[in-house]
């Protein structure tokens, strides 16, 4: 047996908010899993005997600013472009002084957030607008 949730439309669809558009899913998911990344460099640094606890504070301070930036994305907030902006440009600047793969990675991650949250579904739904059909 089958069951299926009611999809039946009228003012339901009207109240609902509408989902989040595929860009913004991926950019919520790339800074999510930075924020897992940097929180195992956090610990990692702190279990290691000669670890620096510079460098645990550093990795502590990137991994809550990329989930305050997958949070504020996910959450629908009409400020969360501007943190992805200025986090993703910090990691295109920080790449550049290892010239090689990584570089590649940060100007990507810096590409991609510029053009998913520029898309007009990303502005639109970050705002909160609704646009007549």
């Amino acid at each position: 047996m089958a069951v299926r949730s009611f999809r039946g439309g009228g003012y339901g669809d009207l109240l609902g908010s509408p989902p989040m558009p595929g860009p913004v899913r991926v950019t919520v998911l790339v800074f999510a899993v930075l924020t897992l990344l940097f929180a195992l460099a956090t610990v990692h640094r702190l279990l290691v005997e000669d670890g620096s606890l510079g460098a645990a504070v550093f990795f502590a301070t990137m991994a809550a600013a990329c989930a305050l930036v997958a949070g504020a994305l996910a959450t629908r907030r009409p400020w969360a472009a501007y943190p992805a902006y200025a986090l993703s440009g910090l990691f295109a600047a920080a790449s550049l002084g290892l010239f090689g793969a990584i570089t590649i990675v940060g100007l990507g991650l810096l590409a991609w957030v510029l053009w998913s949250l520029n898309t007009r579904p990303a502005r639109e739904w970050l705002s909160g607008r609704r646009r007549l059909r």
